[in-house]
Protein backbone atom coordinates (compact mmCIF):
# COMPACT_ATOMS: atom_id res chain seq x y z
CA UNK A 1 0.00 0.00 0.00
CA UNK A 2 2.90 2.60 0.67
CA UNK A 3 4.69 1.60 -2.45
CA UNK A 4 0.73 2.45 -4.22
CA UNK A 5 0.54 5.35 -2.39
CA UNK A 6 4.27 6.46 -3.46
CA UNK A 7 3.84 6.08 -7.09
CA UNK A 8 0.85 7.95 -6.86
CA UNK A 9 2.62 10.94 -5.41
CA UNK A 10 5.27 10.63 -7.64
CA UNK A 11 3.41 10.57 -10.94
CA UNK A 12 1.43 13.70 -9.51
CA UNK A 13 4.57 15.20 -9.20
CA UNK A 14 5.75 14.14 -12.62
CA UNK A 15 2.83 15.93 -14.02
CA UNK A 16 2.31 19.10 -12.53
CA UNK A 17 4.44 20.45 -15.43
CA UNK A 18 2.21 19.51 -17.88
CA UNK A 19 -0.58 21.25 -16.09
CA UNK A 20 1.05 24.60 -16.56
CA UNK A 21 -0.07 27.16 -18.98
CA UNK A 22 0.79 27.20 -22.61
CA UNK A 23 3.09 29.86 -23.92
CA UNK A 24 3.62 31.72 -26.86
CA UNK A 25 5.27 30.13 -29.34
CA UNK A 26 2.96 27.34 -28.02
CA UNK A 27 -0.09 28.88 -28.96
CA UNK A 28 1.11 30.42 -32.13
CA UNK A 29 2.27 27.15 -33.48
CA UNK A 30 -1.37 25.98 -32.80
CA UNK A 31 -2.94 28.63 -34.43
CA UNK A 32 -0.72 28.10 -37.50
CA UNK A 33 -1.59 24.24 -37.55
CA UNK A 34 -5.59 25.40 -37.14
CA UNK A 35 -5.12 28.06 -39.92
CA UNK A 36 -3.22 25.76 -42.65
CA UNK A 37 -6.34 22.65 -41.79
CA UNK A 38 -8.70 25.73 -42.45
CA UNK A 39 -7.18 27.00 -45.14
CA UNK A 40 -6.98 23.61 -47.01
CA UNK A 41 -10.61 22.71 -46.03
CA UNK A 42 -11.61 25.70 -47.85
CA UNK A 43 -9.56 25.18 -50.70
CA UNK A 44 -11.12 21.68 -51.09
CA UNK A 45 -14.45 22.70 -50.60
CA UNK A 46 -14.20 25.50 -53.13
CA UNK A 47 -12.45 23.09 -55.71
CA UNK A 48 -15.55 20.37 -55.23
CA UNK A 49 -17.99 23.32 -55.61
CA UNK A 50 -16.39 25.09 -58.59
CA UNK A 51 -16.56 21.32 -60.53
CA UNK A 52 -20.31 20.95 -59.27
CA UNK A 53 -21.25 24.15 -60.75
CA UNK A 54 -19.32 23.56 -63.71
CA UNK A 55 -20.81 20.06 -64.55
CA UNK A 56 -24.44 22.05 -63.33
CA UNK A 57 -23.53 24.83 -66.65
CA UNK A 58 -22.76 22.28 -68.86
CA UNK A 59 -26.05 20.24 -68.41
CA UNK A 60 -27.69 23.39 -68.75
CA UNK A 61 -25.87 24.41 -71.73
CA UNK A 62 -26.77 21.19 -73.42
CA UNK A 63 -29.96 21.56 -72.41
CA UNK A 64 -29.77 24.62 -74.38
CA UNK A 65 -28.40 23.25 -77.33
CA UNK A 66 -31.56 19.94 -77.79
CA UNK A 67 -33.97 23.42 -77.03
CA UNK A 68 -32.55 24.83 -80.22
CA UNK A 69 -32.31 21.92 -81.90
CA UNK A 70 -35.78 21.68 -81.05
CA UNK A 71 -37.33 25.15 -82.06
CA UNK A 72 -35.04 24.76 -85.33
CA UNK A 73 -37.16 21.87 -86.88
CA UNK A 74 -40.45 23.64 -85.53
CA UNK A 75 -39.52 26.59 -87.25
CA UNK A 76 -39.05 24.17 -90.25
CA UNK A 77 -41.91 22.93 -90.43
CA UNK A 78 -43.90 26.29 -90.23
CA UNK A 79 -42.21 27.39 -93.10
CA UNK A 80 -42.74 24.32 -94.95
CA UNK A 81 -46.11 24.90 -94.07
CA UNK A 82 -46.71 28.47 -95.01
CA UNK A 83 -45.11 27.62 -98.70
CA UNK A 84 -47.53 24.70 -98.95
CA UNK A 85 -50.61 26.72 -97.93
CA UNK A 86 -48.91 30.07 -98.52
CA UNK A 87 -47.80 30.03 -102.30
CA UNK A 88 -51.07 28.37 -103.12
CA UNK A 89 -53.19 31.09 -101.68
CA UNK A 90 -51.51 34.47 -103.16
CA UNK A 91 -51.46 32.39 -106.79
CA UNK A 92 -55.17 32.38 -106.30
CA UNK A 93 -55.09 35.82 -104.94
CA UNK A 94 -52.92 36.98 -107.70
CA UNK A 95 -55.00 35.44 -110.82
CA UNK A 96 -56.33 37.30 -113.70
CA UNK A 97 -58.80 40.27 -113.02
CA UNK A 98 -60.38 38.99 -116.16
CA UNK A 99 -61.33 35.45 -114.82
CA UNK A 100 -63.01 37.10 -111.83
CA UNK A 101 -65.21 39.34 -114.52
CA UNK A 102 -65.81 36.11 -116.24
CA UNK A 103 -67.17 34.40 -112.89
CA UNK A 104 -69.08 37.33 -112.13
CA UNK A 105 -71.10 37.50 -115.04
CA UNK A 106 -71.48 33.70 -115.18
CA UNK A 107 -73.22 34.13 -112.08
CA UNK A 108 -75.50 37.33 -113.72
CA UNK A 109 -76.74 34.74 -116.31
CA UNK A 110 -77.17 31.88 -113.87
CA UNK A 111 -79.31 34.40 -111.98
CA UNK A 112 -81.23 35.61 -115.03
CA UNK A 113 -81.73 32.07 -116.18
CA UNK A 114 -83.03 31.04 -112.85
CA UNK A 115 -85.55 34.07 -113.38
CA UNK A 116 -86.62 33.14 -116.67
CA UNK A 117 -87.41 29.58 -116.02
CA UNK A 118 -90.07 30.74 -113.05
CA UNK A 119 -91.55 32.88 -115.86
CA UNK A 120 -93.51 30.80 -118.30
CA UNK A 121 -93.34 31.81 -122.02
CA UNK A 122 -96.35 32.70 -123.65
CA UNK A 123 -95.86 32.84 -127.11
CA UNK A 124 -95.27 28.77 -127.53
CA UNK A 125 -97.25 27.68 -124.44
CA UNK A 126 -93.65 25.48 -123.35
CA UNK A 127 -92.56 26.10 -120.00
CA UNK A 128 -88.85 25.76 -119.06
Amino acid sequence: MKTILLFSILFCIITIPAIGALSDADLDKIRLIVKDEVQSGITTSETRMKSHIDDKIEGVRSSISAFKWVIGILMGVIAILIAAIGIPLSLMAKRNPKDNEQEKQIEELRQELAELKQHPVFSTGVQL
